[in-house]
C-alpha cells in the first residue's frame, strides 16, 4: 500500500521512502543523511534507499535488475548492499517502466529508472512530482502524462515487505 507523499524534501529517494513507509520526506531524508554520513541528499542509490526503508520496518524480498547493472553500480556501500540483499532473489531482466507496471506486479516496489525513483503498490504509482503525482494514482499507459515515461529503462526494481523490526526513530513517532 502506498501513502501520500508529504514533507518538505523534494528529491525522489526520500519521496519513495515516504510513499512506502508513510513518513514525511524530510524525516526520510534526515535518516538517509544519518545512515550515509552525508550532509545533504541530492541523490541516493538503492542501498541507501533500502537501508532507510529497513529502518522504517520494510525489508527487500525480491528484486529485478537490468543485466548490465551490477551491485557496484547500484550501491554506494558494498557492505550495506551485502547485508540487506544477501537473501533477496534477483531476476535479471531488461525491461521498461511501462512494461513492468503493465504487468501489475504484486507488492510494494521501489523502482529506479533513468536515475529516478518511483514507488509502486496495488496498481498505484507515485513519485516526487517529477514524473507522477505525490498522491498515489492508478497507472495507465493510456494516460498521456504517463506515456512519456513508459519507455524509461529500469535499472533495478525492489519489492519491500513489512517486517516486525522497528527502529528507534519509528518508535518515537
Amino acid at each position: 500500500m502506498l501513502h501520500r507523499i508529504t514533507g518538505r524534501a523534494r528529491k525522489c529517494g526520500p519521496a519513495a521512502v515516504s510513499a512506502i513507509a508513510g513518513v514525511p520526506t524530510h524525516e526520510a531524508a534526515a535518516l538517509i543523511r544519518r545512515l550515509s554520513n552525508r550532509r545533504a541528499v541530492r541523490g541516493v542509490l538503492m542501498d541507501e534507499l533500502a537501508a532507510a526503508l529497513f529502518e522504517f520496518g520494510h525489508a527487500p524480498d525480491r528484486a529485478i535488475r537490468h543485466p548490465r547493472q551490477g551491485p557496484d553500480r547500484l550501491a554506494r556501500n558494498a557492505t550495506v548492499w551485502d547485508i540487506l540483499f544477501a537473501d533477496v532473489p534477483f531476476e535479471l531482466r531488461a525491461t521498461t517502466l511501462g512494461t513492468f507496471l503493465d504487468e501489475r506486479p504484486p507488492g510494494t516496489w521501489a523502482i529506479w529508472a533513468s536515475n529516478h525513483f518511483v514507488a509502486w503498490g496495488d496498481g498505484l504509482v507515485a513519485d516526487s512530482g517529477a514524473w507522477f503525482d505525490r498522491s498515489p494514482a492508478p497507472w495507465s499507459r493510456a494516460n498521456p502524462d504517463y506515456a512519456r515515461v513508459a519507455l524509461r529503462r529500469i535499472r533495478i526494481a525492489v519489492r519491500f515487505a513489512p517486517t516486525s523490526r522497528q527502529s528507534q526513530s519509528s518508535r518515537e513517532c
